[in-house]
């Protein structure tokens, strides 16, 4: 019996994607419901025994075959792949022959839980793997057997590194195999990218595939029809012109760090947009920020940290009617002029430089807060960028107006297969259940887990942790072991980078100003001494080589110094020691003085917890955790809710707008 092809073709026509589902709320439940059952069953029978005896049966038949041989085997499952689909005797028969074409091309053999993880991620599932248990070796099992069964693959990953450094490294596997594979970044022109994409395996990331695939929409208009759209096509291709479209639609995607892409890029809309000219002038956002400026908190604005909210009282909105007098007509209009002010409080009280964004050539440029990255081609809105700009002595760029707009959950829910994997999975696993119709399993490690987790430091200001820190690196560093310092903002990375000089100690700061340097700065952070200052650009698949006399003296050492919004991402900085039975150790050292710990408590509470704290110890360990902790559970909560909110604004602008083409 043979299985669904996942493929361009009659029957799913030349741009496959999962169609919109006619089903009731109640419906879709209960097929979904079917579905995780299905799964659940077929999980219980295909375990991580079984898909390893299967695999090592077909690869006793290659193992010493010679390269013709093997060159034979790979046309043949190739063959039978796409005559029959991806059907479980001939995934197992692939996975045997992708191993050993690894270990001859790579020198790496791919370890039996990489099987099983492969073997859970091209049956839509998504795999839990721990940091360090290598799941981009994983990700080419089920990416090469789905590629050769013709079906075009995306590889997705968080950001522009990691795509184009993991096809690189795989390149010599993807060649042995017959199997052409080429990367999307940011920067790539048009042409080039139509060109990649029509690769049999194709990485990239979240941000760059979801907006091509917006492209398409646009271009696609109202032609989605089984016949209007490829015969659009052919008649524009022999006319001798380019095929209009980026994507060969949405087969099968393998998202690498799943729960970054589809949970933490999730809250916020994806949009094309256009450049206008600005309503208002120069002067107008330069006037904003001054008249922000003469206003009082608590009496002319209230300021809701935890919500980030400023609403003007009604003293504030007489104040600035008076203040407006002498400026332009276009002050008078009480809507307008608020809204402005309040953006320009916005810009001042909440968006700091080298923590939200950079100045970088002129130009004001948002970081990406969970990865740490630098987002050049993203702007905020409603004035809020121009304001920000005008606030930094820049050139004020222009205005956008939205074209087209599409959520991640909407995009990866079009995709006709999903699966993936991450490290830190199982704290969203009842959300990507929800949203995605994706089971999460955990997959064993291939080695004890050595990474030594010490006690998280709670001082009372940072002067105290400042002296902690000082105390704890010269120690470290004595040892001659390698440290990775974690921080969470540019600002604090290079304060950090300052104390570390005023003491002597040679170190390498990587962060958004740093982003060229990425490779060579992570090179050199696993020798004996190294001392590494980073953002969270040094968490998700970062990958630390330690020199071989590192291991004796204890591995990789991770010291944080502030606290995430999220839980995850802290354990992701953890997760760059002690990976693949490597020895390692990490800790923490906070101070109360921390954003997340200052949003979330009163100042009232925040005094207190001061004075009960020792000046020159942390707070008892067992208090620590639980103050630390709860900031995080009620962001994650919070971040959940906006989630669920974009959601539903977006199902009702489905419902109102349809396939407008300004919408989608």
């Amino acid at each position: 019996m043979s299985e669904p092809r996942l493929l361009p073709g009659i029957t799913l026509g030349s741009y496959p994607q999962k169609a919109k589902s006619d089903y009731t709320a109640l419906e879709q439940a209960a097929v979904n419901a079917i579905e995780r059952l299905k799964r659940h069953f077929r999980q219980r029978r295909h375990n991580l025994s079984y898909v390893v005896k299967r695999v090592n049966h077909y690869e006793q038949e290659i193992i010493q075959c010679p390269e013709g041989k093997l060159d034979e085997s790979i046309l043949q499952v190739r063959e039978d792949l796409r005559r029959n689909g991806l059907r479980s005797d001939l995934i197992f028969r692939s996975f045997a022959i992708i191993r050993e074409a690894a270990k001859r091309s790579l020198g790496k053999s791919h370890y039996d839980v990489q099987l099983y993880g492969g073997w859970l991620m091209i049956n839509g599932t998504l795999a839990e793997m721990e940091t360090g248990e290598g799941k981009t070796l994983t990700t080419t099992l089920p990416a090469c057997t789905a590629a050769l069964a013709g079906v075009p693959v995306h590889v997705i990953t968080a950001n522009d590194y990691l795509a184009s450094r993991d096809c690189e490294i795989m390149q010599p596997l993807y060649e042995r195999l017959g199997i052409q594979a080429a990367h999307v970044i940011d920067g790539m022109e048009k042409d080039e990218r139509r060109q990649h994409y029509r690769a049999d395996i194709v990485h990239t990331t979240n941000k760059q595939i979801a907006f091509d695939y917006l492209r398409d929409r646009i271009e696609m208009g109202e032609d989605t029809g089984p016949l209007k759209l490829p015969l659009r096509r052919l008649t524009q291709q022999r006319n001798g012109g380019k095929d209009p479209f980026f994507l060969p639609g949405l087969c099968f995607a393998l998202v690498d760090e799943a729960d970054s892409v589809l949970i933490d890029e999730a809250k916020t809309p994806l949009i094309i947009s256009k450049t206008i000219p600005n309503e208002s002038s120069d002067d107008t956002f330069s006037d904003a920020l001054y008249l922000a400026s003469v206003l009082f908190v608590d009496q002319d604005y209230l300021v809701d940290e935890k919500t980030r909210v400023i609403e003007l009282t009604e003293e504030g909105e007489e104040n600035l009617a008076e203040l407006i007098i002498d400026l332009p007509k276009q002050w008078k209009n009480r809507r307008k002029r608020e809204m402005l002010v309040k953006q320009a409080l916005n810009a001042t009280q909440f968006y700091k430089k080298d923590r939200d964004y950079v100045v970088d050539d002129g130009k004001v440029q948002i970081i990406d807060q969970s990865t740490g990255r630098l987002m050049p081609d993203r702007s905020w809105e409603q004035g809020l960028h121009q304001l920000i700009e005008a606030k930094e002595g820049c050139l004020i760029s222009e205005q956008r107006e939205p074209l087209a707009r599409i959520t991640y959950q909407r995009f990866y829910s079009r995709y006709l297969r999903l699966g993936g994997a991450s490290g830190t999975l199982s704290e969203v696993a009842d959300e990507l259940r929800q949203v995605y119709g994706l089971d999460v399993v955990r997959v064993p490690t291939f080695k004890p887990n050595q990474r030594r987790m010490m006690k998280e430091r709670l001082y009372r200001d940072d002067e105290a942790r400042k002296n902690a820190f000082r105390q704890r690196i010269k120690a470290l560093h004595e040892e001659k072991r390698p440290v990775l310092i974690g921080t969470c903002s540019v600002l604090e990375s290079e304060q950090v980078s300052i104390w570390l000089a005023a003491m002597g100690l040679p170190h390498q700061v990587l962060n958004a100003k740093q982003d060229a340097r990425e490779a060579e700065i992570i090179s050199l952070a696993g020798l004996p001494g190294a001392i590494t200052v980073a953002t969270n650009m040094a968490g998700r698949g970062t990958d630390i080589s330690l020199h071989s006399k590192v291991r004796a003296k204890g591995g990789l050492h991770v010291l944080a110094l502030c606290r995430n919004e999220s839980e995850r991402v802290d354990r992701q900085l953890y997760g760059r020691c002690a990976r693949q039975g490597d020895p390692g150790s990490a800790e923490a050292m906070i101070a109360l003085t921390d954003p997340t710990i200052e949003q979330f408590y009163f100042s009232v509470i925040l005094r207190l917890l001061s004075w009960l704290t020792p000046a020159n110890r942390p707070m008892p360990e067992w208090i620590g955790r639980r103050i630390l902790r709860w900031p995080q559970i009620s962001n994650e909560r919070r971040q959940r809710r906006l989630r669920q909110q974009l959601m539903r604004e977006d199902r009702r602008l489905q419902r109102i707008l349809a396939f407008s083409g300004k919408f989608e």
